[in-house]
Order: structure tokens, then C-alpha cells, then sequence
């Protein structure tokens, strides 16, 4: 039986076959590799945040958030494609990396509530994080019109889906062979999720943190990406066009 057919099998998902739990999923070069990109990235953005700040507004335009929509939506792919690359160094499939498949309607179940219970954990936080240090976390413009929404809809999807596959899966998962541990493996992961976000403010970059160690732990747990997927897809989706 391979690795993917035990995984889909399985009553309980998992990332991977227990043998492996412990082990790297790709090369170190290519981990290195990766996290050189998004230190890049922070820098990169920890400049535009301060250039914007230093700015007068720029007044609305048709369309202006396409083009960064369209940017986000090919850079989150392309860190998959990456994580993809690496994976095959390993003979690693990424369905094994996010958990394989439901198993029966009951993990799938379990995997909506669990998405959704953390979204709402996610929502009382940030309320009370606002409340209490008077935090606004709207540093990312509204879509306004068709057009936009639609293309919101796409990069929650894909940012959902990808994230969670780059750092809950993927360097959660080379973190944790590093060190030999899941809590260590837990923070570090989060540590490069808040700063791949400081573009959007170190404010928010902190609360980003916050949230890459909650979606940690339940793909820890839980050892499948799925709830984590729901939650992230939802939340995004939520945030940028429920205003909740």
C-alpha cells in the first residue's frame, strides 16, 4: 500500500505515515531557499509600508487593486510549485503533505467544525485584541465592484489553501525535523507567516503571528491541513468581503 493510499485509508488523518513524522520533507537547500524569498519580501515590504506611510492617500482608481490581486494570486502558487519541487526531491506527494483524503462524511464532518470553531476563536481574539490596544486591523483596501470581489474571492482561496500547505505544512513540518520539535517547529512557522505579512503593517504582522501559531497547533493536532484550509479560506473571505 503506498503512502497516500494508507493516509486515505486511515480513520484518523494524517500528514504522513508515522515512519516519516520526524523527517524532513525536502532538501535543506530548497528550505533555504524559500525563506531567503520571504526575507527578501519582508524587507521589501517593511519599505513600501514606510514609504506609504510617509505619502499623501493617492485618490481612488478603476480597478486598483487588481493588479496586486492578480500578483497575489501567482506568488501563492508559486511558492506551492516550489514546496511541489521540493517535495519530489523527497518522493512526497503534496496530498500527503495536506493530510490525504476524507476519509469518510464524518472526518469531513469533524474538519467543518474544527475550520469553523477556529474562525470564530480567531474572531473573539481579535475583537478583544482591538478593544483592549485599540488596534484597526484594516490595512488592506476594500474590492470595490465586480471584478475585484470576484478576484478576492480567488486570492482568500488561494491563500487559504496555499499558506497553509507553505507553512503549516511544509515548514511546520521541516521545522519540526529540525529541531526535533513541535513546539519550536509551532513558532517558527509563525515567526515567517507574520513576517511574509509585514507589508500589511507590523501591527497586523504581529496579530499574523498569533494566527499562524493557532492554525500550528490544530494542523499539529489535528495532523492534516484541512480544517486549517476551511478556517483560512473563510476567514480571508470574511475579512475581505464581509467586513467580519
Amino acid at each position: 500500500m503506498s503512502p497516500a493510499e494508507e493516509v486515505g485509508s486511515s480513520p484518523s488523518p494524517t500528514v504522513g505515515p508515522e515512519r516519516r513524522a520526524d523527517q524532513a520533507v525536502a532538501p535543506a537547500w530548497h528550505t533555504v531557499v524559500l525563506l531567503a524569498v520571504f526575507a527578501a519580501l519582508t524587507v521589501l515590504g517593511w519599505l513600501a509600508q514606510r514609504s506609504a506611510q510617509m505619502r499623501a492617500p493617492s485618490p481612488a482608481l478603476p480597478h486598483r487593486l487588481v493588479p496586486l490581486q492578480i500578483q497575489a494570486i501567482v506568488f501563492e502558487w508559486a511558492t506551492v510549485a516550489w514546496v511541489w519541487f521540493g517535495l519530489r526531491r523527497k518522493g512526497i506527494r503534496l496530498q500527503e503533505l495536506a493530510g490525504g483524503r476524507w476519509p469518510d462524511a464524518k472526518a469531513f464532518l469533524v474538519d467543518i467544525l474544527l475550520g469553523g470553531g477556529l474562525w470564530v476563536l480567531w474572531i473573539v481574539i481579535s475583537r478583544v485584541e482591538n478593544f483592549l490596544l485599540g488596534h484597526r486591523l484594516d490595512a488592506i483596501p476594500y474590492p470595490i465592484g465586480l471584478l475585484e470581489s470576484t478576484l478576492a474571492v480567488v486570492v482568500a482561496i488561494s491563500a487559504g489553501v496555499c499558506e497553509e500547505i507553505v507553512f503549516r505544512g511544509y515548514l511546520q513540518r521541516q521545522f519540526r525535523a529540525l529541531s526535533g520539535s513541535t513546539v519550536i517547529a509551532v513558532i517558527l512557522q509563525a515567526a515567517v507567516f507574520g513576517m511574509a505579512h509585514v507589508y500589511q503593517g507590523v501591527r497586523l504582522a504581529s496579530m499574523v503571528v498569533l494566527y499562524g501559531m493557532l492554525f500550528g497547533v490544530l494542523a499539529a493536532w489535528r495532523r492534516s491541513l484541512r480544517p486549517g484550509i476551511i478556517a483560512h479560506v473563510w476567514s480571508d473571505i470574511a475579512a475581505r468581503l464581509l467586513l467580519i
